[in-house]
């Protein structure tokens, strides 16, 4: 739990009201007490509740947005807008506001996030994706925060037994059946071009190529599996040094575009992909986050939607 000024007022042996003023920086505080007091808050690290100097958190309806993403990532991504679009159509109807919460590195992400929900800042939290090791989920749990992960939630087989509320569509089955789809029309060196391992809807869909490849009794080639990152120009390069193999594959399944991006069916020829309905997801989410700030002892909801194999003219 996190701690609270009464906590650092009783280490440091002084009023409330002393806490409060070297808080905000006051400067009828003697140095000795100071220093007492800041001792006590890093021992503690605690948080003040910026908020609650002007405002009852009652009034607060702020909801903060994980994407799990840096910046230039999250914001070339289509993805991320139509979910955040589904998000705001429920968070508007309450009068809640979005925090976005994008960094440079995992770790300052994590910081970033508790941080705002131990001052009293956010009221819920939305995850959007996640890795496959990923401690903000159990940080989250820790806090007692109400949150939502859009997507299958990492380190767990059965996600209708994971002990947070989730949102998500079957990565690895829809994989699995696009890949299934290219062995039915004949194709046999089927190669794969997948984003970072580390996102836990990657190595699902990952997971599904290889599935569906062993079933059909085939041999994994890994010079048919090139590994890249969100970057266009190292995509570009992958599948450029995946083409040009001694051995070439005939039909290539990528990881991304996925999910039916607008520019696929504009594409020539038109892209055949896998659309997963993300602005309900997102729309859900909010749903879901809603009900659980609403009424703590809401149960646990796992939700799971259907995703659909687009066929279009880009398969043979």
């Amino acid at each position: 739990m996190a701690s609270t000024i009464k906590d650092v007022a009783r280490l440091a042996g002084v009023s409330i009201s002393t806490v409060s003023r070297v808080a905000n920086n006051a400067s009828n505080v003697s140095p000795p007490i100071r220093k007492k007091v800041l001792r006590a808050i890093k021992a503690l690290n605690y948080t003040p509740n910026i908020v609650a100097r002007s405002l009852e958190a009652r009034s607060l309806k702020n909801i903060a947005v994980v994407m799990g993403r840096t910046m230039d990532q999250a914001f070339s991504n289509p993805d991320f807008f139509v979910i955040l679009q589904g998000i705001t159509s429920t968070l508007v109807k309450q009068e809640y506001s979005t925090l976005l919460l994008t960094d440079l590195k995992q770790s300052m992400e994590l910081e970033h996030c508790i941080k705002l929900i131990r001052s009293g800042a956010v009221q819920g939290v939305i995850v959007v994706g996640s890795f496959v090791h990923d401690p903000l989920l159990s940080r989250l749990l820790e806090e007692d925060c109400p949150f939502v992960l859009i997507g299958y939630p990492p380190d767990n087989p059965d996600i209708y037994t994971t002990p947070f509320n989730t949102v998500s569509t079957n990565d690895k089955q829809s994989a699995y059946q696009a890949v299934r789809f290219l062995l039915e029309r004949g194709h046999r060196r089927i190669g794969l071009v997948h984003a970072p391992l580390s996102y836990a809807a990657n190595r699902k869909r990952y997971d599904g190529y290889i599935e569906a490849i062993t079933e059909a009794g085939l041999r994994i080639d890994h010079t048919l599996i090139a590994s890249t990152s969100y970057e266009v120009s190292e995509t570009v390069s992958a599948v450029t040094a995946l083409l040009t193999v001694a051995h070439p594959p005939t039909a290539v399944f990528c990881t991304d575009d996925y999910k039916n991006y607008q520019i696929s069916e504009l594409t020539t020829p038109p892209l055949t992909t896998v659309t997963v309905p993300m602005f309900e997801l997102g729309r859900s989410a909010g749903e879901i986050l809603m009900r659980k700030i609403t009424d703590p002892s809401t149960p646990i909801e796992n939700l799971f939607f259907p995703n659909r194999l687009l066929i279009r003219d880009t398969v043979k």
